[in-house]
């Protein structure tokens, strides 16, 4: 469980993005144009800029640590988007996340190690920079530099929205809908820059990899997404983590009778070595999440399984891996005996026009065990309440989430306490073109 994360999807500027799903919001281009991201004779090319601003208390109490962590941080994200000229456009923007206050806290980079992790450290870096050319070949799209990337529910590669410092990859992405209800994507991805910052020893990932995503949407029922993910690292430090991944994704649902819809994803993939990896192994990943809504409410019963060998288990170093397995993070690597996860999920949004409505409730409940040999894990429960407020000038998250691992076999005992601020520049007049636009 975990809040919404901003992954955009809107047409800005009159044209598609490249599929990037960013979310940079709008602000009106006071510099040029009256109206935000809109063609007007004073602009040959409209542009978009970004503002987005997120404070966030995060509260660890950790039983193997003496200390409780209690972290004050402020993410501040800045920069723009151009429009298209003849499919071509350009982006950038700015991250600088400062801690408030004292740091009691372990930021795995501050040295306060009697303090249990909060992965928020301070650091300044350019979070995106790259251009995009989006149907000047028709039915193609390219965008190459420091970019986002989020795959379907980001199992595989994701952008870790969550912690303050997001995931980006200096990468090169080329995708085509010239076959009919497909759309193919490859990705040469060159490095990652990763959640822990430019201070950390891990922050970097340099690689020679490549990545290919092909999704058909040609069935009413369910989408199928095969992907194949070839990981090369570049030091030899870092060697174990090669590895070939080739899998498929399918999701779908069905409404049966009204407002009844049933929901389902299923998923597998195979990994083994490759490149320089030392290790020879070969181990399995699989989930199905069948689901169902009545209205503003969903139910989901998932299980995942990623297999391990005793030596190691099956790895998923560019996911989004806070979305996975517990929101309280035991889980990020994979242990050696491999995991099973067994959880039951509610999704609830409020309807009505009063204060409380479109507050949204999430809960999760989940049972670990050891895929290898079967020893129980332990057991987690989350729970997450959100409510956004739109204004005038953007939009307003507030968001209050808890979440509690009892161990057995594994790790330690951790509840975690988080309290969101969110504000996401986004003024009316563009919502309004935006809305207008929605058959573009």
């Amino acid at each position: 469980m975990t809040a919404p994360e901003s992954r955009g999807g809107v047409k800005r500027c009159g044209a598609n993005l490249v599929g990037d799903r960013s979310f940079l919001a709008s602000w009106p281009a006071r510099l040029c144009c009256s109206v935000p991201c809109c063609s007007v004779p004073c602009c040959s090319v409209p542009w978009c800029s970004v503002l987005d601003l997120r404070y966030r208390f995060e509260f660890v109490d950790q039983d193997n640590l003496s200390e409780d962590a209690e972290a004050h941080t402020l993410r501040t994200r800045a920069g723009f988007e151009t429009g298209r000229f003849h499919g071509l456009g350009a982006g950038a923007d700015l991250e600088w996340i400062e801690a408030i206050g004292s740091d009691r806290f372990n930021s795995t980079v501050n040295g306060r190690t009697r303090f249990p992790v909060v992965a928020d450290p301070d650091d300044i870096a350019l979070n995106q920079l790259y251009f995009v050319s989006d149907g000047t070949i028709p039915k193609t799209r390219l965008k190459v530099g420091r970019q986002r990337i989020i795959w379907d529910n980001a199992r595989f590669i994701g952008n870790v929205g969550f912690r303050q410092n997001e995931q980006t990859f200096d990468a090169l992405r080329v995708g085509t809908t010239v076959l009919p209800d497909t759309d193919i994507g490859y990705t040469y991805l060159e490095e990652v820059h990763r959640i822990f910052g430019r201070d950390s020893a891990v922050g970097r990932l340099e690689m020679n990899s490549h990545a290919v995503r092909v999704q058909y949407t040609g069935l009413d029922f369910v989408t199928v997404t095969p992907f194949a993910l070839l990981l090369d690292y570049d030091l030899a430090s870092q060697d174990r983590n090669s590895s070939a991944t080739l899998g498929a994704l399918l999701e779908g649902k069905y409404a049966f009778r009204k407002p009844w819809t049933a929901h389902y994803m299923a998923g597998a993939a195979h990994q083994r070595d490759y490149g320089g990896n030392p290790v020879d192994f070969g181990l399995w990943y699989y989930a199905v999440e069948p689901g169902i809504s009545y209205d503003f409410a969903k139910v989901s019963l998932g299980y995942e399984v990623l297999q391990g060998d005793g030596t190691q288990g099956f790895r998923t170093p560019l996911a989004t891996g806070h979305k996975f397995n517990g929101f309280t993070d035991r889980f990020l690597t994979t242990p050696a005996n491999g995991l099973q996860d067994l959880y039951l999920k509610l999704d609830l949004k409020v309807p009505g026009d009063d204060l409380l409505s479109g507050l949204s409730v999430k809960g999760a409940y989940h049972q670990f065990w050891a895929e290898r040999g079967g020893a129980h894990y332990g057991s987690e429960w989350d729970l997450g309440v959100f409510k956004t407020f739109k204004t005038d000038a953007g939009s307003i998250l507030l968001g209050l989430q808890y979440a509690d691992y009892d161990a057995d076999n594994f790790s330690t005992d951790i509840g975690k306490l988080w309290l969101t601020l969110q504000f996401k520049l986004s003024p009316k007049p563009y919502r309004n073109l935006v809305a207008g636009r929605a058959a573009d």
